[in-house]
C-alpha cells in the first residue's frame, strides 16, 4: 500500500482515528492533579469506567502526546464539572511553554449538575502537524471536575 492513497466508497462514512489513544501510541505527559486512583492515563485508555480527577484547583491542565503528528480538527471530550476551557497544541521537537498556540479558544461547557459533557469541539486550522495538545480547564462549576475521555481527531 506504500504510495497508495485508500479511499472510502461513495457515500460511506469515514472514522478518524483517535489520535490521543494510548493503543495508538498517545501518552499523557503531564497532568497538574495526581490522584493514584484515577491517574491521567485514564483519559486515553479506551475504558469507560476510568477518569481523571482534579483535587479542587484551577486552573488544571493535561499534557498529551499524539501517536502520530498531524493536523487536527477537532476534540471530543467526556467530562463532568468543567464550565471554561481551552485546547492549545505544539508541533513536532517543539515541546516548550512558548510553542503553545492556541487551538480553541475560551469555551464555556453545558452544566449537567454532575453528569457527564459531552462535547465535540473544532479546532482551528493549523499551519504545520500539532504532536502535542494542552487540555487546559479553567474553571469548573463545582470544586472538582473529572475527564473520563479525550479524542483528538
Amino acid at each position: 500500500l506504500k504510495g497508495r492513497v485508500l479511499e472510502a466508497p461513495p457515500g460511506a462514512a469515514v472514522a478518524m482515528p483517535n489520535l490521543a489513544a494510548k493503543s495508538g501510541g498517545g501518552k499523557v505527559l503531564m497532568v497538574s492533579s495526581l490522584d493514584a486512583e484515577h491517574p491521567g492515563d485514564n483519559v486515553i485508555d479506551g475504558k469507560d469506567g476510568t477518569y481523571w480527577i482534579s483535587t479542587g484547583l484551577f486552573p488544571q491542565e493535561l499534557l498529551l502526546e499524539l501517536g502520530t503528528s498531524a493536523i487536527v480538527t477537532s476534540i471530543k471530550l467526556s467530562t463532568t464539572n468543567v464550565k471554561t476551557m481551552r485546547i492549545e497544541g505544539c508541533g513536532e521537537g517543539q515541546l516548550g511553554a512558548a510553542c503553545f498556540k492556541p487551538l480553541l479558544e475560551d469555551t464555556e461547557l453545558d452544566h449537567k449538575a454532575g453528569g457527564l459533557q459531552f462535547s465535540e469541539l473544532k479546532l482551528k486550522a493549523q499551519d504545520e502537524p500539532i504532536s502535542y495538545v494542552k487540555v487546559q480547564i479553567l474553571s469548573g462549576w463545582v470544586d472538582f471536575c473529572s475527564v473520563h475521555a479525550v479524542s483528538v481527531e
